[in-house]
């Protein structure tokens, strides 16, 4: 089960000062380090990990305003990168008009590349015909009368023996038309360009379950891909709950490994609404009250909608107040060793009174297959408010994308909640992907309290001549660092008494010594950082 991370600097993790002498040292290298967990945190007081939420601006960036989408709505499962400083989009579209609870007759991806993440451009590419014509920015299918796709990621390949032909992945799902021979119900596509795009022959093995957004890449730490999908679970006698999954790959096509990742746990199943009791409608058998007996043969809508339709979508009644709709994880490449998790998380009490709603919570990993949950559950990326166009549904696009000194997190609202319902305050636009902002490494801080604290890193050992840090101490706070050796003693030149204060906000703030900053001296020993700080946020550390 996941674990949330202390908050409350009272209830901080409190270890013995210093640790044995000969302790294996954490080798940071010139790597840059984040404060997401207790990984640097050999003991502490005064201290407590934060969550930071980015702050959504609310701009519609991409909606489906051009001439050839005017019969397409936008899905929630689309992919952003940064490559040679443009912002390059693939988005989900789906056609309007469809059957209830049946899948859109078109389901495919369309591009749109901007120079500066905000101003978007539909190229139109003539690679794709829909409705009779070329002028559009669709990439995938490359013929939809064979097929609709959905529910994939598009991802560049880091392995260093990806052929150029294949440096652009999308695994999708494929729902092959009739007729077509086309196999599912997952595949790879492979391009050289991101525009371009060639199904691959060979099919997707060995997963056992998989649905919505999956996200992969290719791990250095493992020398693998790395896959995630979701899951459905059902336990004896109760309702299914949606997880997610960890796979691994040599090629992306078959997959092995197998184990869950994130599930919904113990505080997610308190998460639902205590029902309402009326005592009118209740009767007493022996010494229990308990609800009037339903009619006889009455079954729930979802059932009763199946009978009728045996097309329906097969969801299954919930099991859980929570559950994980889609994993959302990739490595967070900025820093060493961090993988992130921007899952949705899918709220539905129950299927009479709902919601049915969705949010983005943050997840955080050193190996991708044990996620802790920070923040006390809190939502990473909360729903707009009630008359703005992510009111009721809110998706991360994965893969936050680095602009300056800032992180910008993707992502798909809508109005309209999971059963198609729209909001009633909602306005004319309804649905589209924006961004929110936030602090470059910001996702977690270690914040110390106004009245002061410190924390010990555990033995460290490290190249380069300077150290950084991603530092705020706002207008009053102020920070210092004194360089210990193994044993936890001081070293001359490093003492706390020849530090100099550290006051401002700079993702690259330096530290000194009596105006010296060259820590080359100790690069290659065992050493450990004492920071002593008050009023400031600590999110990460860098030696260069």
């Amino acid at each position: 089960m996941n674990k949330s991370i202390a908050g409350p600097a009272w209830c901080f993790l409190l270890l013995a000062s210093a640790s044995p002498a000969g302790e294996t040292a954490i080798e940071v290298a010139s790597r840059k380090q984040l404060f997401t967990d207790y990984k640097f945190i050999q003991s502490a007081e005064g201290v407590s990990l934060t969550m930071n939420p980015p702050a959504r601006t609310g701009a519609i960036l991409i909606e489906p305003d051009a001439p050839w989408e005017k019969n397409l709505s936008i899905g929630s499962y689309s992919s952003v990168v940064k490559e040679n400083g443009r912002v390059r989009m693939w988005y989900e579209v789906l056609g309007r008009a469809h059957e209830p609870r049946a899948n859109p007759d078109f389901m495919g991806v369309a591009y749109a590349e901007s120079t500066d993440g905000i101003h978007f451009k539909k190229p139109v590419l003539g690679l794709v015909e829909f409705e009779g014509s070329r002028q559009n920015n669709l990439v995938l299918p490359a013929d939809p009368k064979l097929m609709s796709i959905a529910g994939g990621s598009v991802l560049i390949d880091e392995n260093p023996n990806c052929p150029p032909a294949e440096r652009y992945k999308s695994w999708q799902k494929i729902y092959p038309k009739k007729g077509s021979g086309i196999k599912g119900p997952h595949r790879v596509w492979v391009s050289a360009d991101g525009l371009r795009w060639n199904l691959s022959a060979r099919p997707v093995t060995g997963l056992r379950a998989a649905d919505t957004q999956s996200t992969w890449f290719w791990d250095p730490r493992i020398s693998r891909y790395v896959g995630f999908t979701r899951e459905w679970i059902q336990f004896p006698g109760e309702g299914h709950f949606r997880a997610a999954s960890y796979n691994e790959s040599d090629d992306m096509h078959s997959w092995e490994k197998m184990q869950i990742a994130l599930e919904p746990d113990e505080a997610d199943a308190a998460a639902g609404i205590r029902p309402l009791i009326d005592p009118a409608k209740m009767t007493v058998s022996r010494e229990r009250v308990m609800p009037a007996e339903p009619a006889a043969g009455k079954s729930s809508a979802r059932e009763r909608a199946a009978e009728n339709d045996p097309d329906a979508d097969p969801v299954p009644p919930p099991g859980s107040a929570v559950d994980i709709y889609g994993p959302g994880v990739v490595p967070y490449t900025e820093a060493d060793g961090v993988y992130l998790s921007l899952m949705s998380m899918f709220h539905h009490w129950n299927e009479a009174t709902g919601p049915d709603t969705a949010d983005v919570r943050l997840g955080v990993s050193r190996d991708a297959r044990h996620f802790q949950r920070p923040g006390g559950r809190k939502p990473f990326l909360g729903v707009g408010p009630s008359d703005a166009f992510d009111s009721k549904w809110i998706w991360a696009l994965p893969r936050p994308i680095r602009m300056g000194d800032e992180l910008w997190i993707y992502y798909f609202g809508s109005s309209k909640d999971h059963s198609g319902r729209p909001a009633a305050a909602a306005g004319q636009r309804t649905q589209g992907i924006s961004r929110a902002v936030m602090r470059l490494d910001g996702f977690m801080s270690a914040d110390f309290d106004y009245s002061g604290g410190s924390i010990l890193t555990p033995p460290l050992r490290f190249e380069g001549s300077r150290l950084e840090f991603n530092l705020d101490t706002g207008a009053g706070g102020v920070g210092r660092v004194e360089i210990l050796d193994e044993r936890g003693g001081p070293i001359d030149g490093f003492r706390l008494q020849d530090a100099d204060a550290l006051n401002g906000n700079s993702v690259r703030t330096v530290a000194s010594w009596r105006g010296k900053t060259n820590v080359s001296p100790l690069a290659g020993r065992i050493v450990r950082l004492h920071l002593k700080m008050r009023s400031a946020r600590l999110y990460a550390f860098q030696f260069r």
